[in-house]
């Protein structure tokens, strides 16, 4: 079986960690793979530990623009799979237009499906996610099988599109082993909360900093904000911090080498999560696994992965800053809820994702 991967519009954080740790983790023998030929940038395919049957194809001009990087998925990677004489076809980043060999795709991006959120959004951008979505819609009806994170991901997109006849599994991510579990002493004396994620309007980061800002009367709190970002929505959250005279509490480091993370997760105390579009939210599990408790907004995926490990709130800053009271005042329930997390996020692997992801290709490939 010669597998090709079309790795040139993986972006975000955890589209990245996912492909690396599904390759990395992959134990090659227990399948009749002949080769992996993965196209994609220098920063993405240099994560990928090199092996004989791995076949790495730069193509760094291609992130540079998104135009060009449309035209050669239409014009010219169908070419190159035949060409690699590839059997089947792995989509991670949800596009791909001419199908010439049989397909596999993930669905990773949610954010078009959801119209709650949309509607935050500018007349442009609503523009650009519309096409965004039927791209997607478009590209798993031609799939001949699709892979779903979680069960809410597959829920969305079957309101979106018939998956009746569809082979599809649920292969969720796993949590890599460089995260370590440590006890944490949480004490009111200093708080230190995390949020890792792109900043962007529908990861709500702005309700954070409004609940931090409330507190700052009664707790000395901290927050690290941790994760990719744009000048747009880095400006307009600089300038609120600055509003509310913030510049010591709240940081925002950008993206961070993923080898950090887990001295970063001992360095903070609790780990904030605060969006509602996700496929799955693998930094919940980092985080659990790294021995921070997790306080999110209640919505179906938070729960799905969280479970009775997870603190909830509804999404606004009142509702996250009483929530983080009522967290600081209950210890029990506090280190008890860390422990249940732990065992939750210890259950998640990359050998056994990357193992159910390369059955299912397999089974697809007949």
């Amino acid at each position: 079986m010669r597998i090709g991967i079309d790795a040139s519009n993986i972006k975000s954080d955890g589209g990245i960690v996912h492909l690396f740790e599904l390759l990395n983790n992959l134990d090659i023998k227990s399948f009749k793979i002949e080769k992996i030929i993965i196209w994609g940038d220098f920063t993405t395919l240099n994560k990928i530990q090199d092996n004989k049957k791995f076949h790495k194809i730069y193509t760094d001009i291609l992130s540079k623009s998104s135009i060009k990087r449309i035209f050669w998925q239409f014009f010219f990677l169908p070419h190159y799979l035949v060409k690699q004489k590839c059997d089947i076809f792995f989509v991670l980043g949800g596009v791909f237009f001419r199908k010439k060999i049989k397909t596999v795709s993930i669905f990773q991006n949610i954010l078009p499906f959801i119209k709650e959120d949309i509607k935050r959004y500018s007349f442009i951008d609503k523009c650009k996610l519309f096409i965004q979505k039927k791209i997607y819609i478009n590209t798993f009806k031609e799939s001949d099988g699709i892979i779903f994170l979680s069960k809410f991901s597959k829920k969305i997109l079957k309101k979106n599109l018939n998956l009746k006849n569809k082979v599809t599994k649920i292969i969720p991510h796993g949590v890599s082993s460089i995260f370590k579990f440590k006890k944490k002493n949480i004490t009111n004396k200093k708080i230190r909360l995390i949020y890792v994620s792109k900043l962007d309007i529908y990861k709500n980061q702005l309700d954070i900093i409004l609940a931090l800002f409330s507190l700052k009367k009664s707790f000395n709190i901290k927050l690290s904000l941790i994760g990719a970002h744009d000048e747009k929505n880095k400006k307009f959250l600089d300038i609120k911090i600055k509003e509310l005279n913030l510049e010591n509490d709240i940081k925002i480091y950008g993206k961070v080498d993923y080898g950090k993370l887990p001295s970063i997760y001992h360095n903070h105390d609790i780990k904030i999560y605060a969006s509602k579009s996700e496929t799955f939210g693998l930094t919940m599990l980092e985080a659990m696994k790294s021995g921070l408790p997790v306080l999110a907004i209640k919505h179906e995926i938070s729960k799905e992965i969280l479970k009775n490990a997870g603190f909830y709130c509804r999404n606004s800053s009142k509702e996250i800053k009483n929530k983080l009271i009522q967290i600081l005042s209950d210890k029990k329930t506090l280190n008890k809820k860390i422990l249940i997390g732990k065992k939750i996020a210890e259950q998640y692997n990359w050998k056994s994702t990357s193992k159910s992801t390369f059955k299912f290709l397999e089974k697809i490939n007949g």
